[in-house]
């Protein structure tokens, strides 16, 4: 038998015991290959002809958001149960953590199935999925489910679900795990659908990033300077960047785990930056490839500080212009591209001219004179950036706080750089 197929026909004896040989498994499956049909469906279909159940036994770290019908046995790190509308019929699911010795996934049953945390099971007849560039379990009707004795074919499994680093957080994860140092911490009072109501909000702090929380129970263990580890939280975007959300599922618990907090912005690549969706207080440097139409001096609504044109804002009408300065340009360090966006104060500071100054400039030439003599002032020049990023429909952008130029030895570097590859003056 060729190495090629050994491991499929592994999967398909494992499937169907040993009621049928090997060579009768390799004949089917060659013969279906020949045909084109595809190996997973292969699979299935030798499965169900020789009367085993439909489904390919695998480990977690061995799914795909392809599967269908997969049999996996795992222990139940965490579960909890949530009402959702499924086309207008109110439903209780199940979502959590399952974990074997290789790996965590989250998944979620749509059935109100028996299983509670710690349950070893095998399941029979889930599928997966890629939801929010997350793999998810799914368990449906067609699931067969039997809970095994602790410990039965898993080898060692993490007893607690994994925590997430808050740089690896994504918009729209469920069931997440953080550990992290509470940097601020505010109550608010806010208006929701049921009225008004007190929240906490604040930033949390690991050694890869900061994030956002908001958390919607007051808990008084949630208070600047608590190391906390916070299970079965949430992300949702907020102004393009993932908050954490703690809801009354969630468990929040004082952690005793050391944790060396990010002090400063994080220092990182805009390729990097560009994998994430969205991230709180970094900072990049690149140069200044382009400074886009709209820079300069804008009108903005007084009331909603949108930019508008001839006096006309869409959400208010006819309105008394504010006017405004800002700088969007294009910046790349090597590595990619990013929007940076400029308020007033930092255009003032990197361009070198006042507020005032650009209104007289534009008074005795033309409207965009200031535009162009900012793009001439800017273009080409290396900036250091500390602010923003957020990665939303319209692309990435960079809103910064602080900016400044790096002055560099391009020759001193080009020297160096030679030196390491092996060539001396």
């Amino acid at each position: 038998m060729g190495d090629r197929y050994a491991p499929h026909v592994a999967e398909i004896r494992m499937a169907l015991g040993d009621r049928v040989g090997v060579d009768v498994i390799l004949e089917d499956l060659e013969k279906l290959v020949k045909y084109r049909v595809p190996l997973d469906e292969a699979k299935r279909s030798i499965i169900k002809k020789h009367g085993g159940t439909d489904s390919v036994r695998k480990t977690l770290s061995e799914l795909s958001a392809a599967d269908r019908m997969v049999e996996i046995t795992v222990k139940i790190l965490n579960v909890s149960k949530r009402d959702v509308d499924v086309r207008g019929v109110r439903r209780t699911i199940l979502s959590g953590i399952l974990g074997d010795r290789t790996g965590q996934v989250p998944f979620t049953a749509w059935n109100e199935f028996d299983l509670e945390k710690d349950d070893v099971v095998r399941i029979r007849g889930a599928y997966v999925r890629l939801w929010q560039k997350q793999l998810q379990v799914n368990l449906g009707e067609r699931c067969e489910i039997t809970k095994k004795d602790i410990g039965a074919g898993l080898g060692e499994v993490e007893s607690e679900v994994m925590p997430t680093r808050l740089a690896d957080v994504r918009s729209y994860m469920s069931n997440l795990c953080v550990v992290g140092i509470v940097l601020e911490a505010r109550q608010e009072v806010v208006k929701t659908r049921d009225g008004e109501r007190t929240i906490i909000d604040g930033v949390l702090v690991d050694d890869s990033g900061k994030l956002q929380f908001t958390s919607w129970v007051l808990d008084d263990k949630i208070k600047t300077g608590s190391s906390l580890r916070i299970e079965n939280a949430y992300a949702r975007p907020f102004r393009g960047i993932p908050t954490i959300n703690i809801s009354e599922q969630a468990a929040v618990i004082l952690s005793e785990k050391e944790i060396t907090p990010i002090e400063d912005a994080v220092h990182c690549s805009i390729c990097e930056l560009l994998g994430r969706d969205g991230a709180l207080d970094v900072a990049v440097w690149g140069n200044v490839l382009s400074v886009r139409p709209g820079s300069g001096l804008v009108m903005r609504c007084p009331d909603c500080n949108r930019v508008i044109q001839n006096n006309i804002c869409r959400a208010h009408g006819d309105v008394v212009p504010v006017t405004d300065m800002r700088v969007k340009s294009v910046i790349d360090d090597g590595t990619g591209p990013i929007t940076l966006v400029l308020g007033a104060e930092l255009t003032e500071k990197l361009w070198g001219h006042t507020l005032k100054e650009a209104e007289e400039m534009a008074s005795k030439a033309t409207p965009d004179s200031v535009e162009k003599d900012i793009r001439d002032r800017l273009t080409g020049r290396m900036i250091a950036v500390r602010g923003n990023m957020s990665n939303g429909e319209y692309g990435a952008s960079l809103v910064a706080e602080s900016v400044w130029f790096v002055e560099r030895d391009v020759g001193g570097e080009a020297i160096r750089l030679l030196e390491e590859r092996g060539v001396h003056r």
